[in-house]
């Protein structure tokens, strides 16, 4: 009776065997590592955008308040003027 030498029987080969010197699974991992790289991007974007968002509210209030305080001072210094005038003229 012949030997079958050939093994065809015994060994199957699935996806699973794969090695990881494998290129077609490596090139698996590097995509799903690019989608999740991607990804984080996209969200380090919002965040970056709201921040941005946020500076720009924050200079706009600044300069609100700047331009207030400026007028306040000049008031302050008119009514210490007139002041000084009404203490002239008892």
């Amino acid at each position: 009776m012949p030997v079958d030498k050939t093994f065809e029987n015994e060994v199957k080969i699935t996806n699973e065997d794969r090695g990881s010197l494998d290129l077609t699974k490596q090139i698996e991992i590097k995509d799903k590592e690019i989608q999740t790289l991607q990804q984080l991007i996209i969200n380090l974007k919002n965040i970056i955008d709201s921040k941005e968002a946020e500076i720009t509210t924050y200079k706009t209030v600044n300069d609100s308040h700047k331009k207030l305080n400026g007028e306040l001072r000049k008031e302050i210094d008119q009514l210490k003027k007139d002041a000084k005038e009404m203490l002239q003229y008892p």
